[in-house]
């Protein structure tokens, strides 16, 4: 654009001396030209805004994201960042042995049943399974451990996830004591998913722990 700007003006210098018209139609060009250049400036520079617009959205999204960090940039949250990646211990279940791939098989087939809209699971690895509320507040992770079955809860719950991990971990005790005592009685104790230690009454601690069901 600015070569073409160029030959008009030397054009304009060698017809100096000549027609009117001829000076006239290269002045409406040069015009043209202009008027161009200056559009092109205009798009070029409503393009980079946009870019720069689209980026800060992605970047609060990102920071807006789980447990609800960044919602507000001019607010402060009451606990660090960090202080969300400390887990709080809901509930935790000594055990004699477990069988970690079958239970974890059990456990995930009871947890992918709950409504999708509500929650969402994810197996991190082979002994952990996240469990995501959808108002982000906060999530819980059941672990599996050679020695003992736990649920860490991480984030800022609030009073609808309250109500709604006390049904889900309610009902994840009940598979874990069907597993427990429910077996038929022929299969022998090694090959029982799980034995707890005894006296055997770790699940119904853990339960006492919860708030109360509802009848």
């Amino acid at each position: 654009m600015l070569m073409w700007m160029q030959r008009v003006v030397s054009c304009c210098k060698l017809v100096s001396n000549k027609s009117m018209a001829a000076k006239m139609w290269l002045t409406g060009l040069l015009l043209l030209l202009l008027s161009s250049a200056s559009q092109a400036f205009l798009s070029s520079s409503m393009l980079q805004v946009s870019v720069q617009i689209h980026e800060q959205s992605k970047r609060t999204a990102l920071n807006g994201g789980l447990f609800g960090l960044g919602k507000n940039e001019n607010e402060e949250p009451s606990g660090s960042k960090s202080d969300l990646s400390v887990p709080t211990k809901v509930l935790e279940i000594p055990v004699a042995s477990l069988k970690r791939g079958g239970l974890r098989f059990a456990l995930g087939l009871l947890l992918v049943g709950y409504d999708k809209e509500t929650w969402k699971l994810n197996q991190t690895s082979d002994s952990v399974l996240d469990m995501y509320f959808q108002d982000n507040s906060a999530m819980f992770s059941l672990v599996l451990e050679n020695d003992g079955i736990s649920v860490d809860r991480y984030g800022k719950p609030s009073l609808a996830y309250v109500l709604q991990e006390s049904l889900v971990l309610h009902s994840l005790l009940d598979e874990l004591d069907s597993l427990a005592f429910g077996v038929e009685d022929d299969i022998k104790l090694e090959n029982r998913l799980l034995q707890l230690e005894e006296p055997g009454d770790a699940i119904e601690k853990a339960r006492a722990t919860l708030p109360a069901r509802k009848a």
